[in-house]
């Protein structure tokens, strides 16, 4: 069912179109082989009128009925006339009815014989009705009559059987577009609330940053409106905000350190002497205590060295200082790299990025063609491990490691612009090692007999 709500709506409209189309080339065609089978049977009811007359012509020389308006020629042309208009009406589906056109011409040629032979043994009857007349060659006449006739029966027959199944396979293709055509829009709108569940979430998790006073923290900002873009399927989009913002928050930082290293002018006091100033500087931490100094791309290149070639591609890493320990880091960098390499497929690369905050630093490690399972997703993101649901110890060991160091990390299966899921992705944020700025300790005014007095001491 994800794999259905992650298709792209385009397929969806596509599939939405192809279903229609489906149904509607079904309905035509079930109604063009219902007009021919409406034909057909106005053609079976046809041939068993006009054989019907001659029948009653046939009883009527049997029984010698020389007054018989069956006997009459007009009667027996209006009976040819019968069969001729009915073979007009087989005409434009003759194709249809196989050998039932043959059999039809064929009745035709033997009723006009009939008819023929019928008239030359009534004259002599209205003559002398006591008269011999050989009915022998008669007889058999009809009876080959009346076979050609129950062959074109049987004919008429199997076509209306192959037109009716045709038709059953109509109707059921009917269904089946009707069926889909529903189900994609059933689709259609489960993908619709999801996007409204979504919006929903993001809302709910940006007020909650503004309550608790953390909507000014950039990393927090910055994943926040990636998570909404990507929700609404803007996966590009996502990407040249994420590029953007960390540039700007890393600009920012910048002219926010250097405007703070510089010592800030105070009013001078008039003095009725010369007086001097001496400036004690002292460098400190910006917390006020040591701080770890990693480098991410020393030890990426590390890892890098101790894999074969073209494992490990590192795309666009710019090098930042990190608050963690180097060997906890390698360790933990180390480890996601050998739990990607467990489905490792052939010419397959780990791509490693990062991106660059403020404050933190968001490294991420990508491999094509793979996806973590919902029971790796649900542990990365706080559940247990359970025997069974396919999690692996080193991917335990994994999140130790990472609650260890004090840094966050989260697992995800990364979607293109359809909606398809391109690969699996391991992303660690981990805190900035804060720049050394200058604090400016004291400042000593007076005569400069004074100050050095006093500087000497």
């Amino acid at each position: 069912m994800k794999k259905l709500l992650g298709l792209s709506p385009s397929k969806i409209y596509l599939f939405c179109a192809l279903s229609m189309f489906a149904t509607l080339g079904a309905f035509w065609h079930h109604q063009v082989n219902q007009s021919q089978l409406d034909r057909l049977t106005i053609l079976n009811q046809g041939i068993g009128t006009c054989f019907n007359r001659i029948s009653q012509t046939f009883t009527a020389m049997m029984i010698k009925d020389v007054q018989s308006p069956y006997l009459n020629r007009g009667f027996m042309g209006l009976s040819d006339e019968c069969l001729n208009e009915t073979i007009k009406g087989i005409n434009p589906f003759k194709k249809n009815v196989g050998k039932g056109y043959e059999t039809l011409n064929q009745l035709i040629s033997e009723v006009h014989w009939f008819h023929e032979k019928i008239t030359k043994l009534h004259g002599p009857l209205l003559n002398n009705p006591a008269a011999p007349v050989v009915l022998g060659p008669l007889t058999d006449r009809f009876g080959k009559m009346e076979t050609y006739k129950m062959g074109l029966a049987d004919e008429i027959d199997a076509t209306t059987t192959q037109l009716r199944a045709v038709q059953m396979n109509d109707e059921l293709l009917m269904g089946s577009g009707l069926i889909f055509f529903v189900l994609a829009l059933t689709l259609l709108s489960l993908q619709d609330f999801n996007r409204q569940q979504l919006k929903k979430e993001v809302e709910r998790e940006a007020l909650n940053f503004l309550k608790a006073g953390n909507s000014n923290v950039g990393a927090l900002v910055d994943q926040l409106v990636d998570r909404a873009l990507v929700g609404q399927g803007l996966a590009v989009t996502a990407q040249i905000f994420r590029d953007y913002h960390g540039d700007l928050l890393e600009k920012m930082s910048s002219s926010r350190s250097e405007s703070e290293t510089l010592p800030r002018p105070r009013p001078m006091e008039e003095t009725r002497e010369p007086a001097a100033t001496a400036v004690t500087e002292v460098a400190e931490s910006a917390a006020g205590v040591p701080a770890h100094k990693t480098s991410l791309k020393e030890v990426l290149v590390a890892i890098q060295n101790l894999h074969p070639k073209d494992t490990i591609h590192m795309s666009e890493v710019r090098d930042v200082q990190l608050d963690v320990p180097y060997e906890a880091f390698e360790q933990m960098l180390s480890a996601a790299v050998n739990q990607l390499l467990l489905r490792k497929g052939e010419q397959k690369k780990i791509m490693v990025g990062n991106q660059i905050h403020s404050d933190k630093s968001v490294v991420n490690l990508f491999l094509a063609g793979s996806t973590f399972n919902i029971s790796e997703l649900e542990f990365a993101q706080g559940g247990k491990a359970v025997m069974g649901d396919g999690i692996d110890m080193n991917l335990v060991i994994l999140k130790e490691m990472v609650t260890e160091s004090g840094a966050q990390w989260h697992l995800e299966n990364k979607v293109d612009r359809t909606g398809s899921i391109t690969g699996m992705n391991i992303r660690f944020s981990l805190n900035r090692t804060p720049k050394e700025r200058s604090k400016l300790v004291s400042v000593m005014k007076g005569k400069k007999k004074d100050l050095t007095r006093e500087l000497v001491n």
